[in-house]
């Protein structure tokens, strides 16, 4: 194992929670393969893995935050639509649990921003939220740990 000082652990575990705020966002940008990086080049794996997970679920709170900011400005000047009340309805019902999918590619971005707009309740959305975003990292440092010892 390489030895490594408390600046470049700190800077790596920094560069993958920005990179996984960013990538937890509405931006376009992925962090997998940074983590893969990482633990490949000897890491302290446990920091940026959790790291990666902290800094993805903060980022899709920002999305869902977005998504109750958006709403809330969109009100000030429109009534909202029928058919939209009754989508509302069926998401506060339904949809809460597929914030457990907030850690899909695009479809969680969407999920998330759609939970904020439907206001669901902010504790328990950010707890799936957390955990989705944590199983993907979670699974993703398994794999690659399961691949370095075979």
């Amino acid at each position: 194992m390489v030895e490594r000082d408390f600046f470049e652990v700190m800077t790596e575990a920094s560069l993958m929670f920005l990179l996984a705020f960013a990538a937890g966002s509405i931006l376009p940008v992925g962090s997998e393969w940074y983590l893969v990086l990482l633990l490949e080049q000897g890491a302290v794996a446990w920091l940026v893995t959790t790291a990666a997970i902290i800094g993805n679920t903060f980022g899709g709170w920002l999305t869902f935050a977005l998504g109750v900011g958006g709403r809330k400005l969109y009100e000030r000047s429109h009534e909202l639509p029928r058919r939209f009340q009754v989508a509302e309805s069926l998401f506060a019902r339904y949809g809460r649990w597929s914030l457990l999918f907030s850690w899909v590619p695009l479809l969680g971005d969407i999920l998330v921003g759609l939970a904020g707009v439907a206001k669901l309740p902010w504790k328990s959305s950010f707890v799936l939220i957390f955990i989705g975003k944590a199983l993907r990292y979670l699974l993703i440092y398994s794999v690659w740990a399961g691949l370095t010892h075979l």
